[in-house]
């Protein structure tokens, strides 16, 4: 047996090491993370009926091969932890794959949105190891071929068979197509193949997302270009072809969590508008369900969102039975839970520790568990908070609990340098911290989300930021384009021009890749904004942007029973000073009139990723793979 650890020791430990802290909250990334512990015990019902209606999908028990579940609780009961027990349980017996969004920009947009959740999804690793797109490419060439290659065989050999057989990709999209005959997009299909080399994976997953290629990559991978209202409309279209894709491989379990937003729907959407999140999520919902072939939907919500605001839809009936066939409620943790929960975190943290305790939920005593949350119950967020707050004798501080939240996020969170709306988002959500100081001789006093009359640049200037420069008026419209279309670039720079239609008085260019130089209207509106109208081109680097992503993701996520927004601005002073952060500072700044130096030349990215995999890979010989046969 082990022998105890030396008190002394361990009590040093509790002192400087508190595994409850900061952790009160379920964050998006947490849902994907391996490592975060669960209690499988606790709302096993709930995760049970989930894999179980799973399970009742995959063995064609339920004749419409559909189904909606709808898991409802109060705030930090455990709806979460629910959704990521489901989503390892999934990865690990390869018998679903999970699709999860949390986060709802503009909601007049909610099916581009979904579409991008769906993609991102995807290129999460499943149950084989390489991404879920990849995993579904290989099933889909097996399927069509009728052969069983292993996908990682399948993704090693790629490269040397595209550089014999250029056209293997034409061939297998049409070899596919004939064998899933709803889908009506054949090009979804041939970027689906595309997954399966290395090199081409990044640029096709961006095109499955609903975001452009450069005209460079679009004609090398034989992909269409759509405008930005062709991808708007079609992007549920898109969605629902790749959601049938899975269907032929497996069961899609598509969860929709943080529901619960106050935010509405723009006046201006003839269909959505006034809607909240969840009626709007609702809708799309019912959209999906109406389509969908194979699959479960997930709703997490509060109770009386569900009861409040689903239920308040003229179409509620309609609503429910399609997407929430059964209700699963979630109920307070009883005094038993309570104590399983805690010695479950501290037996993690005491094995990573390589400690022994005196007993499992030491420094805790059971009969204090008990009696603090035997009453009424408890959600798993109050005990975690109430264990972080009494673990050990030093006072928690506000300032280095945010400290390790912003370390956490900055250490998982995924960096998507083409998604404009949400490093628009962040930018605007800092530079708001700003209001009232002097930045750059810009004196800031509010930033204007709302950019009007829309009309007059299609909802592409993402804010205005209105301030003082020498006791002048300044108003910046701010564009974050990193399109990678010349039609796309050229009409957002345009727009950036309108400096009366818009009430400008200086654009500025948030973009880090280059503008073509056979982009002509492009390069028209580029000089007019820098030479004549004294606008701006701020190169977009991951560095700078980077912390305000991760400033803007812990804002949500943050608990305001617990952090104040006191607290997030004293953290902002003392840890991460917005002020000094050189890419607000370059937008704020007199405009140079020059093109960044530091910008990203994509179309060159891809050929040195194509030529560095045929030089490390097609030396070796292919295998014997019979794809070559593929006719």
């Amino acid at each position: 047996m082990t022998s105890q650890s030396a008190i002394d020791h361990l009590n040093h430990i509790i002192q400087t090491h508190n595994p409850f802290e900061s952790h009160f909250v379920v964050k998006a990334h947490q849902v994907w993370d391996e490592e975060f512990p669960d209690v499988p015990s606790l709302h096993e019902h709930a995760s049970r009926k989930i894999l179980e209606t799973v399970e009742k999908i995959n063995s064609k028990q339920l004749q419409s091969g559909t189904a909606g579940l709808a898991i409802l609780a109060p705030k930090g009961v455990g709806k979460t932890h629910v959704l990521s027990r489901v989503r390892k349980h999934l990865k690990q017996k390869g018998n679903g794959f999970f699709i999860y969004m949390c986060e709802y920009g503009n909601l007049s947009q909610i099916k581009r949105q979904f579409l991008q959740s769906l993609a991102s999804s995807l290129k999460k690793t499943g149950s084989q190891g390489v991404m879920q797109w990849q995993e579904l490419a290989a099933a889909l060439v097996n399927r069509a071929t009728g052969k069983e290659y292993p996908v990682q065989r399948l993704i090693e050999q790629f490269p040397k068979l595209l550089a014999q057989r250029p056209q293997i990709v034409n061939q297998l999209t049409t070899k596919i197509s004939s064998t899933c005959p709803e889908i009506d997009n054949p090009y979804i299909i041939k970027a689906v193949v595309w997954m399966l080399s290395p090199a081409h994976a990044p640029f096709a997953a961006n095109w499955l997302s609903g975001r452009e290629l450069s005209d460079d990559q679009a004609k090398m991978m034989d992909l269409p270009n759509s405008s930005k209202d062709d991808k708007d409309s079609e992007a549920f279209s898109t969605a629902r072809q790749i959601l049938d894709l899975v269907g032929y491989y497996t069961t899609p379990v598509i969860c929709f969590d943080e529901l619960d937003g106050t935010e509405l729907a723009d006046d201006e959407d003839p269909l959505l508008g006034g809607f909240t999140r969840a009626q709007v999520v609702a809708s799309l919902g019912k959209d999906i369900y109406n389509s969908l072939k194979r699959g479960l939907l997930l709703y997490s919500a509060y109770e009386k969102t569900w009861s409040e605001e689903f239920k308040s839809l003229s179409t509620a009936t309609a609503v429910k039975d399609r997407i929430a066939h059964q209700e699963i409620s979630l109920t307070s943790l009883k005094a038993d839970d309570v104590v399983l929960l805690v010695g479950f975190w501290l037996e993690q943290f005491y094995s990573h520790q390589n400690l022994t305790p005196p007993h499992p939920i030491y420094p805790f005593d059971e009969k204090t568990l008990r009696d603090t949350f035997g009453g009424q119950g408890a959600g798993v967020r109050d005990v975690l908070r109430w264990c972080a707050e009494n673990f050990g004798t030093i006072p928690i501080d506000r300032i280095e609990q945010l400290e390790v939240i912003y370390q956490d996020v900055l250490s998982s969170l995924e960096i998507d340098l083409d998604d404009n709306e949400k490093i628009a988002n962040a930018l605007a959500f800092c530079l708001t911290y700003l209001r009232g100081q002097t930045i750059e001789n810009v004196t800031l006093k509010s930033i204007d989300r709302e950019v009007k009359p829309k009309y007059r640049h299609k909802d592409t200037i993402n804010f205005r930021i209105l301030g003082e420069e020498d006791g002048k008026p300044v108003k910046i419209g701010v564009c974050v384009l990193q399109n990678s279309n010349g039609h796309s670039v050229g009409a957002g720079i345009k727009y950036l021009t309108l400096y009366k239609d818009l009430d400008f008085t200086r654009g500025c260019l948030v973009r880090g890749k280059t503008i073509s130089k056979r982009w002509q209207v492009a390069n028209t509106h580029l000089d007019l904004l820098l030479n004549k109208l004294g606008g701006e081109w701020v190169s977009l680097k991951e560095d700078e942007v980077k912390p305000l992503l991760v400033l803007h993701t812990m804002s949500k996520n943050l608990d305001g029973d617990v952090f104040s927004y006191e607290d997030f601005q004293r953290f902002l002073c003392e840890k991460h000073s917005i002020q000094d952060n050189l890419l607000l500072r370059e937008i704020l700044s007199d405009p140079s009139g020059q093109v960044p130096e530091e910008i990203t030349d994509e179309d060159n990215e891809l050929e040195k990723a194509i030529s560095e995999v045929i030089i490390s890979e097609t030396s070796d010989e292919l295998d014997d793979l019979d794809l070559l046969d593929v006719a």
